[in-house]
């Protein structure tokens, strides 16, 4: 599960990165108004967080794991 959360992790850095890359272009729906361009932009971040925080739960939960196994039970 730690490869999951990473390439979430990875995949929300890389979609951030883009959006990023495109603001500063200028670069957008060609024909589209400015708004629905910012939208987008903005949902595209909205996006990228999402990813970035569902890695890095689903990391936490593979350690959470990992350490309950590595204990031993207590009776």
């Amino acid at each position: 599960m730690k490869r999951l959360g990473q390439a979430f992790m990875l995949l929300g850095a890389g979609v951030g990165a883009v959006i990023a890359l495109a603001i500063a272009a200028h670069y957008g729906l060609a024909g589209a108004p400015w708004i629905v361009n910012v939208a987008l932009a903005k949902l595209g971040i909205v996006a990228s967080g999402g990813l970035i925080a569902a890695g890095a739960a689903t990391v936490r939960i593979a350690n959470r794991r990992e350490k309950s196994n590595l204990l031993p039970r207590q009776r």
